[in-house]
């Protein structure tokens, strides 16, 4: 018997390489298609996913947009929610190379999502991605601007 992290950590396992194989449409999958309605909402996308038609065109058209895509995900931590339902906290990083942009593009965020147990394992019925403040973005490129003989010295701004 696999514990609980264990479990939910094959599920976020298969929604990265449905990424990097550049397989969207397997993400269908994984989620829970007997709930009324995903909740689904990238961070791309200024409104919440909420519908089947609305998932599957969500799937469709950003597979069509990719040239390549990958994700990764580390920190994973779950909670159960009762029996048959639990919350992952995590963090990921997704690359993609995307039509009609000049260069490819790579983005950290974190997620929070819910999974329902089925007899066949744990599916997908909530997820949202979000992206780290503008304001960190900016404390993180200041920071690695900081020539390194300043953080080796400790110098204090002072001669």
């Amino acid at each position: 018997m696999h514990s609980l992290d264990e479990e939910i950590e094959v599920v976020v396992k298969e929604l990265c390489e449905c990424w990097n194989c550049k397989d969207l449409q397997a993400i269908r999958a994984l989620w829970d298609r007997e709930q009324a309605a995903p909740h689904l909402m990238p961070q791309e996308k200024d409104q919440p996913i909420v519908s089947w038609p609305a998932f599957d065109d969500y799937l469709t058209t950003a597979e069509a947009r990719l040239v390549r895509c990958s994700m990764r995900f580390w920190d994973l931590n779950v909670k159960p929610l009762g029996a048959d339902h639990a919350a992952a906290l995590y963090q990921m990083h997704w690359n993609g190379e995307i039509h009609g942009f000049d260069m490819p593009i790579g983005i950290d965020s974190r997620v929070s999502a819910v999974f329902h147990r089925r007899d066949d394992g744990w599916l997908i019925c909530h997820y949202v991605e979000a992206p780290p403040a503008p304001m960190l973005h900016m404390q993180r490129a200041y920071a690695a601007a900081v020539d390194p003989d300043f953080l080796t010295a400790g110098h204090d701004g002072r001669e």
